[in-house]
């Protein structure tokens, strides 16, 4: 063995490697047939062994509607990510398309719909195929203990979270059927169900203690008397149409939240006389809960001078007060409102009252900050 002037030692088998020379084959062998260099082939990784936060993550980056739903076509797994990243659900009911009679196939699909997603908070179920009976739809699991919050039966084109419109035939039993399951409700419209009576009323708003808004217009036989015990959570209720009687509105008001209620009266009914609110309904709302913030009077012909004096005397905190189509309001009424709504700041109406164009620019001198939005016919 010799020395040489290199510094290398050689028994004749060539060059001694060098130490950095070890290193790249270190670095090039791990014992597979990958040629590829092993500090590249440590950054690849199999798809399939993507985390589901990841994943997740990857699904809400989504922005194109074929991608997202594409996205659940790959493997169980990405399936199962693009199901509990769902929140919304827009699910169209054809009639070419159903094999069986829409009682049939309406409470199966509901089922495998929020069976499958099983973190929706918003439901549409839109189509002219939905059944006229929806009793059983909620007669079998798992549709029992469901998260939906907002449920979106359209028949119409008006949007609301449960549309039962002037199609609809839905009775308390399907309405009491829906609330078991859907306790976690929060905003319901159920305009136009007439077979609805306070009894549904009752059920609902004693399983769903989360409710904050509730539409019953049109609906004709319900008289108010189910809201007794409301949820402190409903502050905002439209019964516009309704034949609401003084216990009935004495029982919307014993929640104690109501802060947004909306009075009036359709077009066609108030010119026939009917479904409009009056002097004593008007004055029972006002003195009982005078936190009132929002108050809708649209074609309440009946309310008189001593109802607008009873909301300008108690509905200190006022802020947005309609009167389309009041007939009785008068230049006294409108003084009223002007001395006592004093936090008043948006007032619509219109031409069909009784005021005087003095009283109302008199009214607007006073109260520069509200703003008028007319209605003109």
């Amino acid at each position: 063995m010799s020395l040489l002037s290199s510094g290398r030692y050689n028994q004749g088998l060539g060059e001694i490697p060098t130490t950095a020379k070890v290193a790249r084959e270190r670095e090039n062998n791990d014992g597979t047939d990958d040629d590829r260099p092993l500090k590249t082939r440590r950054t690849s990784c199999d798809i399939t062994n993507l985390s589901d936060d990841c994943l997740s993550h990857i699904f809400k980056r989504l922005n194109a509607r074929d991608d997202r739903i594409s996205f659940g076509l790959t493997c169980h797994q990405w399936l199962h990510i693009q199901n509990t990243n769902h929140e919304s659900l827009v699910y169209r009911i054809h009639k070419k398309d159903a094999n069986v009679s829409p009682e049939e196939n309406f409470p199966r699909v509901l089922s495998k719909l929020l069976s499958r997603f099983q973190h929706l908070k918003t439901l549409f179920l839109i189509g002219d195929d939905i059944p006229e009976k929806t009793d059983s739809v909620a007669s079998k699991p798992p549709f029992f203990e469901s998260k939906v919050q907002h449920l979106y039966l359209d028949y119409c084109y008006k949007n609301s979270d449960i549309n039962f419109l002037k199609s609809s035939h839905i009775t308390n039993e399907g309405l009491e059927a829906l609330a078991k399951c859907c306790s976690s409700l929060e905003i319901v419209n159920l305009s136009c169900c007439s077979s609805i009576t306070d009894s549904g009323i009752s059920f609902l708003l004693q399983n769903c203690r989360k409710l904050a808004s509730l539409s019953i217009d049109y609906c004709s036989k319900i008289t108010g008397t189910g809201f007794l015990e409301c949820p402190k959570t409903l502050t905002h209720v439209e019964a516009g149409g309704c034949e609401l009687k003084p216990e009935g509105i004495k029982a919307i008001i014993s929640g104690g939240g109501l802060e947004y209620p909306s009075l009036s009266a359709p077009f066609e009914l108030a010119k026939a006389g009917e479904g409009s609110i009056n002097t004593e309904a008007v004055a029972t709302i006002s003195k009982g809960y005078p936190l009132l913030k929002e108050l809708n009077l649209t074609n309440c012909n009946e309310v008189e001078l001593e109802g607008w004096g009873v909301i300008g005397q108690n509905c200190k905190n006022l802020e947005r007060l309609t009167v389309y189509g009041c007939r009785k309001l008068c230049d006294h009424g409108l003084q009223a409102l002007c001395n006592g709504c004093n936090k008043l700041f948006r007032l619509n109406i219109d031409d069909n009252n009784s005021c005087s164009h003095s009283v109302l620019e008199l009214f607007q001198r006073r109260k520069p900050n509200v703003i008028f939005l007319k209605r003109n016919f």
